[in-house]
């Protein structure tokens, strides 16, 4: 509490600003800006791969603008989880493990060969890494959310949806661009900016940057500040238009996130005496190995279109090529007699490419049919370290290892789709599609000419043993599993007026299997290295209107899920003590909801954005789970506990009172947003000790815009509140060479910041 109001007193000018001048307009009668809206805009998105009126997608889609995703101090992924009903966004420290969780399904799996459950495509093309996410949120048109699976247009590993990222492409017409610069709390400094330049009457070049620099949120003394900022990012499109019928969109991005990276607390739990936990772990965590980040992105996509008349023809192709590096303290601490670590280097190469047929003729039938190709190929090593003193049962300060090398692990996959909707006449639409999937994966690991002992010259193994000394065991990692899958939906659609639409369907996704540490080379091959794809069947119901003339808007959505061994990871410490990531099947989960998001038109000029969200979600059957504190295999009984990340309720509320007029012929527009996020689990077994409270967020700023729109100035204020909300857990039980340690760590999202912005447009 102390702290608390140690913070709240430094920034209590700023703050005290901030707030009376978003309040008092709300409260007095000034001069209302002219030239305000008196009907909500339409909102077009492309979320079935063809451009459309959001009120008329007979789907549950949230559709951000770049203005909305600014005004909400979005910068990251993480602002979804603010934005979205029924999303929440977590991160696993340096690996930049995101994980994004929609409607209570979670891709909770960071490793290397591990896929996402929410497909997450930038500009049309799939990123299969989601440690890369952060490397696109600059320079954006949009960002749309598709909430549910989306088995049959993105076909696998969509099953808890997909956002979709996409950037501002160039304008043949004008030359133009924009400059941003910020400065706040933590010594922040960002700048971001664009330049659309037409270099003929068809052909036009869009350069976009950011660049981010700010201390750290987490005091880890005697290491750095932990949660720190160090990017820089730089996107380039050229567009051609050889006729109005055909369009050629080429495009290079690169991205690197450096500094100290994200670094996990200590966290208490029944049992722990030790006395590690400090006062305030959100904040300060002392640890006594100084990490660093050093990840990067480098993109090239191409995308092509072609009309035909009858149907148009788009071929998207991407190349993307990850690379992660990073160091960073295992054990949390900085007080007990043990030194840890924890690191990685790792690439992944990726190519994807999609070919669809888009129908565009007049007629009651209108289809997409395509196919799509993914090639991914994965190099890493992964270490454990652990040097134990003297005061532990192991002595001698033995510098124990553990190692996980990837070499040549690859993922392929390979589908056909059809998407088809046929109008029975002017008020009812028929909706289906079928998708068929075939994946391979393959660790790429071998054994020795003698077929024994794996081959670590050119294949994927794991070794334990002391560093610079003897290996106690050495293991191939070699798994070559397949998966298909035939993938649909059925809908049917009602529209009785131009104002409301109701729908209703029924539809399938899939996500495909993979594999955990081991090998299948030898006979008895532990069966948990191959885990099985998750399968759900959903069903939802929706109606979307305008109202009063189109000054209020509102979508509604109720669902009920049905899961099929659904991919849960646990952490899992065996006998000998060595820590890995496991991922096994759910037999059965069960998960419905409510979703509503409103949008409206209030007073002269004001406006009021509602997201609100319910969720029941419960393992039906789920056995096998292991306790990560515990060393060895308990196998308990999840049946019956909630989801991981699921909370019950979300509820976003944004309101800007009215926009009144300014000096110089400019605007002031304040905004006031709530978000409310009820208790959440983050672990499989929800013990109390694994669980986030419920909590609150309050967002204020307040912007001037100059007349004409050619400049403007934002201050803002960032989760006054100043909760510590954590976003991820993770236990495990040391117990290599007699060192017994158990412990938590958990990480946690930005505390209260501010600052303020200024750019020009032009």
């Amino acid at each position: 509490m102390n702290n608390t109001l140690h913070t709240w007193v430094n920034a209590s000018d700023f703050v005290t600003a901030v707030l009376l001048v978003t309040l008092i307009p709300a409260l007095t009668s000034p001069a209302v800006a002219q030239g305000v809206p008196d009907a909500l805009e339409e909102v077009i998105v492309t979320a079935q791969k063809r451009s459309a009126s959001l009120q008329n997608e007979a789907i549950t889609v949230t559709a951000l603008g770049a203005e909305d995703i600014s005004r909400a101090g979005g910068i990251d992924p993480e602002i979804l989880g603010v934005l979205v009903p029924n999303l929440h966004v977590g991160e696993e420290t340096n690996r930049d493990g995101m994980q994004i969780t929609i409607r209570g399904v979670s891709g909770t799996d960071v490793r290397n060969g591990a896929d996402p459950t929410t497909a997450f495509h930038v500009d049309g093309g799939y990123v299969p890494r989601l440690s890369g996410a952060n490397a696109y949120f600059f320079d954006l048109e949009r960002i749309e959310v598709l909430r549910g699976p989306q088995g049959t247009l993105y076909g696998r590993n969509s099953t808890a949806g997909v956002v979709n990222v996409i950037t501002r492409k160039p304008d043949f017409d004008s030359f133009g661009g924009s400059l941003e610069v910020a400065a706040g709390k933590y010594d922040l400094f960002r700048t971001q900016g664009a330049l659309n330049v037409p270099l003929a009457k068809n052909l036009a070049a869009r350069l976009a940057f950011i660049t981010s620099d700010r201390d750290g949120y987490r005091k880890n003394a005697p290491a750095k500040d932990g949660d720190d900022a160090d990017e820089f990012g730089l996107r380039s499109h050229i567009l051609f238009a050889p006729t109005e019928h055909t369009s050629l969109l080429l495009t290079a991005e690169y991205y690197e996130r450096k500094g100290v990276g994200g670094v996990a607390s200590y966290h208490s739990f029944p049992g722990d005496t030790s006395g590690l936990e400090s006062p305030d772990p959100a904040g300060v965590n002392a640890i006594d190995t100084q990490g660093y980040r050093d990840n990067s992105d480098t993109n090239f996509r191409l995308e092509l279109n072609h009309d035909f008349g009858l149907f148009a023809v788009t071929y998207l192709g991407a190349y993307r090529e990850h690379e992660r590096d990073f160091l960073a303290d295992a054990d949390f601490t900085a007080l007990r007699e043990i030194e840890s670590f924890v690191g990685e280097t790792m690439m992944s190469d990726t190519w994807t490419h999609e070919v669809r047929l888009t129908s565009t003729h007049e007629g009651p039938l209108q289809y997409i049919i395509g196919g799509y190709y993914l090639d991914e190929e994965i190099d890493g090593d992964f270490l454990v370290g652990l040097t134990t003193g003297p005061g532990f049962p192991a002595g001698g300060g033995l510098p124990f290892r553990v190692r996980f090398v990837d070499q040549g692990l690859t993922n392929e996959s390979l589908a056909g789709f059809l998407h088809a909707t046929f109008d029975l006449n002017d008020q009812w639409q028929l909706v289906g599609g079928v998708r068929y999937t075939d994946d391979e994966k393959d660790k790429g690991g071998t054994l020795d000419d003698v077929g024994t002992t794996a081959d670590t010259a050119t294949g994927s193994f794991q070794t334990v043993g002391i560093a610079g000394g003897p290996t106690f065991f050495l293991a191939p990692q070699i798994s070559n599993p397949s998966f298909d899958k035939t993938t649909w939906e059925v809908g049917l659609n009602f529209s009785p007026n131009a104002d409301n639409l109701l729908y209703a369907s029924a539809s399938t996704g899939f996500k495909a299997g993979g594999f955990n540490r081991g090998s299948q080379a030898f006979p008895g091959a532990d069966s948990l290295v191959v885990f099985k794809p998750e399968t759900v069947t959903a069903y939802e119901i929706g109606w979307k209107t305008d109202l009063f003339d189109k000054r209020a808007r509102l979508n509604v959505a109720a669902f009920y899920y049905d899961y099929k061994d659904l991919q849960q990871s646990q952490t899992f410490v065996n006998d000998a003590g060595t820590i890995t990531n496991q991922t096994i099947n759910a037999t059965s989960a069960n998960v419905w909801g409510i979703e509503a998001e409103g949008t409206a038109l209030v007073g002269h000029s004001g406006r009021l954005s509602v997201a609100l969200g319910y969720l029941d979600t419960e393992f039906e059957s789920f056995t096998g789970v292991d306790d990560a504190l515990v060393v060895g295999f308990q196998s308990f009984d999840a049946s019956g506990n909630r989801l991981t990340r699921a909370p019950e309720f979300t509820a976003t509320i944004a309101l800007v009172p009215l926009i009144w007029s300014a000096p110089f012929g400019g605007t002031f527009e304040p905004r006031v947003q709530f978000h409310y996020q009820s208790n959440v689990s983050l672990s499989i077994l929800d013990r109390p000790f694994e669980q986030q409270d419920s909590y609150t967020r309050t967002d204020v700023s307040l912007r001037y815009q100059s007349g004409g729109g050619f400049w403007y100035a934002e201050l803002y204020g960032l989760n006054l509140e100043n909760e510590d909300v954590a976003t991820y857990q993770e236990c495990f039980d040391f117990r290599q060479v007699g060192a017994a340690t158990r412990q938590c760590e958990r990480t946690y999202a930005a505390p209260l910041t501010w600052g303020a912005r200024i750019g020009v447009q032009f």
